[in-house]
């Protein structure tokens, strides 16, 4: 029995380590469980390293790799749990009876009696006689039930998260319709004036915090659950809202009363961006974007969605009739500050999707 006591002490610690991968990934807003994330992570890899090698069915294999990711991980869990339950109850082998009366449990009896008490499934061919062996069954399928819930739970919820995110990537799809974000809000104080730019700045502002929760609440599934619609691809939508946004904050620098929306939407756009490199890329690319210096480069990118909007919302309004400064404003400090983070976050969306973003020169 010497042998068997780390056996059962090894079983504990997978059941510990499932349970608290379940807890992190499914029931706290702030972590992600160890293997989860593991799995997220070499299945994606995997994903692109095929359609990169594979390019006519990329799209079809990114479209895979959230529900696969998804299916691994709950199997997963489930495994580890019926894993580190059968190394507890193996020990107490001669405390179980079967029936038809075969002997002591072979380790394979043990796993499917295991198996079958934590999926709630049990034939009743194996049952403990002593009250340890019984409690420990309780305890089994109660541990089976309350993850077979939560991981249901999970689900709905990440369905819901999906639509979020989908409505988010249609909604700038449609209203960019083919050109810049630059382009689209210079055309909306063109056609609808301050007040409706206004108001689409705080919609915008919303949609961007609504991925941004849900980046941080399902990291699992958030930017990893594709579909075979190109027009709800997140990459796009985020490169069209950071143009937006720096044609926002140009244009508030010449209309005060776009200054609040603006900054509001500035600020979800680089908290949303911050998210996603934290949770998907690596620590530099993290590190980047927390100490984005804007270059000449990105300042020139500014000053050309000036022009572009001056130009085109004042052929019907006179509101943007305003002389050049020398040198650049705070705002456009800001603007610039927004085209160097946005270039960063893009630039490693396109390798960590091995995919085919554009590159854009904000001014089209």
């Amino acid at each position: 029995m010497t042998m068997d006591i780390p056996l059962a002490v090894a079983g504990l610690l997978l059941v510990a380590l499932a349970v608290r991968d379940v807890w992190a990934s499914v029931l706290h807003p702030d972590a992600e469980g160890v293997f989860a994330k593991g799995i997220r992570r070499g299945t994606w890899r995997l994903a692109t390293a095929c359609g990169a090698l594979l390019p006519t069915w990329r799209r079809h294999l990114l479209a895979l790799a959230g529900p696969a990711i998804i299916a691994l991980t709950f199997t997963a869990w489930i495994l580890l749990v019926i894993l580190g339950l059968t190394f507890v109850v193996y020990p107490m082998r001669d405390e179980y009876v079967t029936v038809p009366e075969t002997g002591n449990l072979t380790f394979l009896d043990t796993l499917y009696y295991v198996g079958g008490t934590v999926t709630v499934l049990g034939y009743g061919d194996i049952f403990p006689v002593t009250g340890t062996g019984q409690m420990l069954a309780l305890v089994a399928s109660a541990l089976g039930f309350t993850m077979f819930t939560g991981m249901a739970s999970y689900l709905i919820e990440v369905v819901t998260g999906m639509t979020t995110r989908n409505r988010f990537a249609l909604a700038i799809h449609d209203g960019v319709r083919g050109t810049s974000g630059a382009a689209m809000l210079a055309k909306w104080l063109a056609e609808d004036g301050v007040g409706a730019v206004r108001r689409r700045c705080h919609d915008w502002a919303g949609l961007l915090r609504s991925i941004d929760e849900l980046v941080h609440r399902y990291p699992l599934v958030a930017f990893t659950y594709r579909s075979h619609r190109h027009e709800y691809d997140p990459e796009p939508a985020l490169r069209h809202a950071a143009e937006a946004t720096v044609a926002a904050l140009v244009a508030a620098r010449l209309i005060p009363g776009l200054r609040s929306a603006s900054s509001e939407l500035a600020s979800a756009l680089m908290r949303l961006q911050t998210t996603i490199a934290e949770n998907y890329l690596s620590a530099e690319v993290a590190r980047k974007l927390s100490v984005a210096s804007p270059n000449d480069g990105d300042r020139h990118s500014v000053i050309r969605v000036e022009r572009l909007v001056t130009e085109r919302a004042e052929i019907r309004t006179g509101d943007l009739h305003a002389p050049r400064l020398a040198e650049l404003s705070d705002a456009d400090q800001d603007a610039a500050t927004v085209v160097h983070r946005s270039r960063i976050l893009l630039d490693a969306l396109k390798q960590w999707t091995r995919g085919d973003i554009d590159d854009h020169e904000w001014d089209a």
